[in-house]
């Protein structure tokens, strides 16, 4: 191991060690700059592969450090507003730095790189529970970015329903579509905050630098656990760290019927 190298985010120390050529964060300085009250719990339930620092006069032996991959996994579930910048800074700013040093070597860079969007794309798929198309589809384009033959992912995923038995995919429109077709004279805006109420979607917010945000943030829906039955999230094709409900065509007036009889004055 070589010597601790702090890096300042602001005013606040994140400390890295080089491990054989590898960048290995101080896991307590990550969880604490991302605003977890429980570093320890954070840290044990996030990161797959910490370890402790071992012999290592400037730290103490007890010091749990986790690799980069592990990084991003407590950046994608921190609520803090700066975790985005904190992501960018990690990766403009931190690793680069670390990199022109020559003790990070290119092979262990692009291998750490390709560990990191991984583990984007296992957070991505726990929290916002895209469809499994989606997934595959976000695997491939790691793999393209990597120069790698994807020729290991199936090559039709089945999007239906957790209680389809039928075996292939279920026939899937966005609520815009769903609500001419059927007749209902509900705005799209309004049917959206009846399906959060009850329970089938989700808002979740973002970070944004885009012109469209307010107040520096973007708000998106996510079919929820309970939603699942009814609809999946695909990615937004326009911003691939979102998602956007589409409901299944043939469970739609079911679903509609279960909204509506929790709400006086919507016909059902």
């Amino acid at each position: 191991m070589s010597q601790v190298t702090p890096y300042l985010f602001d005013g606040s120390a994140v400390r890295v060690v080089d491990v054989e050529g590898e960048p290995l964060f101080v896991a307590r300085d990550v969880a604490n700059i991302l605003g977890y009250a429980d570093a320890p719990k954070a840290i044990a339930a996030h990161c797959k592969a910490s370890r402790k620092v071992g012999n290592l006069p400037t730290l103490h032996p007890q010091t749990v450090l986790i690799p980069e991959r592990d990084v991003y996994r407590l950046i994608m579930r921190s609520k803090m507003a700066a975790a985005e910048r904190f992501e960018e800074w990690v990766v403009a700013e931190v690793l680069p730095s670390i990199r022109k040093t020559g003790a990070y070597v290119h092979q262990a860079s692009e291998s750490s790189k390709l560990a990191g969007e991984l583990a984007i794309a296992e957070c991505f798929t726990r929290l916002l529970k895209p469809s499994p198309s989606s997934q595959v589809a976000m695997l491939a384009h790691i793999a393209k970015n990597h120069g790698l033959e994807p020729t290991f992912l199936p090559a039709y995923a089945i999007d239906a329903a957790p209680d389809s038995t039928s075996g292939s995919s279920m026939e899937t429109k966005p609520l815009t579509e769903l609500l001419v077709s059927h007749g209902i004279s509900i705005s799209a805006r309004t049917y959206n905050r009846l399906l959060a109420d009850a329970g089938m979607q989700a808002e979740r917010v973002r970070k944004s630098t885009s012109k469209r945000a307010i107040n520096g943030t973007k708000r998106f829906w996510t079919v929820t656990e309970a939603g699942l039955v009814y609809g999946k999230n695909i990615t937004n094709p326009n911003s691939p760290r979102e998602t956007q409900p589409h409901w299944y065509v043939e469970r739609f007036a079911e679903l509609h019927a279960l909204v509506s009889s929790r709400v006086v004055g919507v016909p059902a």
